[in-house]
This record gives structure tokens, C-alpha cells and sequence, in this order.
């Protein structure tokens, strides 16, 4: 590892608060004076060098089985989502450390944000989540090329060709887009979309989502300009994964501890702050 002891000393106490409780999420227009000096930005790219491995807390995903869905397209402007599928409220929500999120819509990019270890996949779906004061937690998944998945077929296969299209769907399982294995990479970033706000919290489920070639035409046929932003540098921060084999060494158990007693300790002053954003809009909003 090339990050010191001192420097996760550091850093422990700040990034423990992304793992309870988020951090505010300012969804006010970010001049390009302020993005330069922004250092938390996303995507990046998930590299052994800078990633630390060791037991993380549980992803409690509750989701209906059965929900409708609006799908929306919104063109492929620079840095715009170009397919957006909003959830009614209560269809879905996740607890992380007793800390409830609840389910506003999943999106998708085309070609893959994130990467790992230097490789890009064809796409990367998004599952934005808010909090009740409107922090965000996403939860991405990449998208490989496999099988027809018949769950996504739906979408897919009727995505609306233009902004003036809505594609409703009656029912539509969101189970479905989230896999067997949660083992996840972990990190505080910001939105990969204008205004780029920081304080994002970043969940990467390292097990793919699988389409068929022809699924995945479909969707980056319509928007061949894509819509994913650049990696984004790390700038020192930690990210922390579970997942077995990605890391070849692991912290020393008094580095995860500090890190662990850093979350607590978080958790104990989060849960007394209450910071208004400036606007109301998680539903809205894309990562």
C-alpha cells in the first residue's frame, strides 16, 4: 500500500461519515472556477494501489416485486443521463448502518463511468437513492454483454426515442437489478452530472449485470455521442471494498480499527445535523 497510517488517520474520521450517513448534497449550479477546485469528484477508477479491503457494512435492500415505472429519455447532451426510469415513492429503499435511503430512479450510461483496474465495460446502470434530507447514496452496477435479459426487456426494448416520449411500464420487478452477491467498492464522490456536487455516497456492486449484445446496441445506438463522464482523480481519498482477491494486501487491524472507531464517532455527530439543501430535487437528479 502506498497510503501511511497517518494519512488514514487522516481521512478515517471524514470517510466514516459517507458509510453511515452521507454527507449534505448542494444541488446548487457549480461555477467552472468552483469545479476546479473540487476534489472529490466522480467517476474513478477502482485500482488495487489505492484500495483498502476488510468487512464492510450490510446493504439491506427492500424493493417491490411488482411496480410501474416511468421511462424517460433525455436526449445526449454532454453530461446528461440519457434514459431514466423513475420509481414511485416507497417502491424501493436501502438501510445501510440503520440509516434509511429511499429508492428515487435508476438510469443508465453507456460506456461504463467507473472502471476497474483500468477497464471500461459497455454500460453502467445507477440506482439513486435519498435520504430525508435529500443526501444521495448511489448504488452502481456495471453492464456486460451475455444473455437476453428478459427482466430488462421492457425498457429495452421500448426505449422512448426522443424527449417528448414517456414509456410507462405497469409492472416491473426491481429485485431484479440488484444481484445475489453485494460485495461492493465504497467511496464519497459527487454526481458525475452538472452541477457535479460532492458528497455523493458511492456504492459499486462488483457483480455484473448481464444483456445481450443486441440490448445493449439498442441503448448506445440512440445516444452514440454516450453520456459518461471522464475518470475523475482520486486526489487521496479511501475507498474500501469486500470484495475477495481485488487487493493484494490488507490494512493493519489497527488502521481498520481506526477507521471503525472513525464511524462511530461520525455516527454520533451526523445524527445531531440537520443541513437544508438548497433545493429538493433527488428524484430528478442523476449520478
Amino acid at each position: 500500500m502506498n497510503m501511511s497510517l497517518l494519512r488514514l488517520s487522516q481521512q478515517a474520521t471524514l470517510f466514516s461519515a459517507f458509510l453511515v450517513f452521507g454527507m449534505s448534497t448542494s444541488h446548487a449550479e457549480v461555477t467552472p472556477s468552483a469545479l476546479a477546485v473540487m476534489e472529490s469528484q466522480s467517476p474513478i477508477d477502482f485500482r488495487p494501489d489505492s484500495t483498502y479491503f476488510g468487512r464492510l457494512p450490510v446493504l439491506n435492500f427492500s424493493l417491490s416485486s411488482d411496480t410501474p415505472l416511468d421511462v424517460i429519455n433525455n436526449g445526449s447532451t454532454e453530461f446528461s443521463t440519457a434514459a431514466r426510469a423513475n420509481v414511485n415513492p416507497g417502491a424501493g429503499s436501502l438501510t445501510l448502518s440503520g440509516h434509511d435511503w429511499e429508492l428515487a430512479q435508476f438510469h443508465f450510461h453507456t460506456p461504463s463511468e467507473h472502471l476497474r483496474d483500468g477497464q471500461a465495460n459497455p454500460m453502467e446502470m445507477h440506482l439513486v437513492f435519498s435520504d430525508s434530507n435529500n443526501d444521495l447514496l448511489v448504488v452502481g452496477r456495471w453492464v456486460q454483454a451475455g444473455a437476453f435479459n428478459n427482466d430488462l426487456d421492457p425498457i429495452f426494448s421500448h426505449i422512448p426515442q426522443n424527449t417528448s416520449e414517456t414509456l410507462h411500464i405497469d409492472h416491473f420487478n426491481l429485485n431484479t437489478l440488484i444481484p445475489a452477491s453485494l460485495e461492493s467498492f465504497r467511496y464519497s464522490g459527487s454526481l458525475t452530472t452538472p452541477p457535479f456536487s460532492e458528497g455523493v455516497s458511492w456504492v459499486m456492486l462488483s457483480q455484473p449485470l448481464f444483456m445481450s449484445s443486441e440490448q445493449i446496441n439498442a441503448f448506445s445506438s440512440l445516444f452514440p455521442e454516450g453520456d459518461a463522464r471522464g475518470i475523475q482523480d482520486l486526489n487521496g481519498r479511501i475507498v474500501l471494498t469486500d470484495v475477495p482477491g481485488f487487493v493484494a494486501a490488507v490494512p493493519e487491524p489497527e488502521t481498520y480499527a481506526m477507521m471503525l472507531a472513525g464511524l462511530c464517532l461520525m455516527a454520533f455527530v451526523a445524527g445531531r445535523k440537520n443541513k437544508p439543501l438548497t433545493s429538493d430535487v433527488p428524484a430528478g437528479s442523476v449520478a
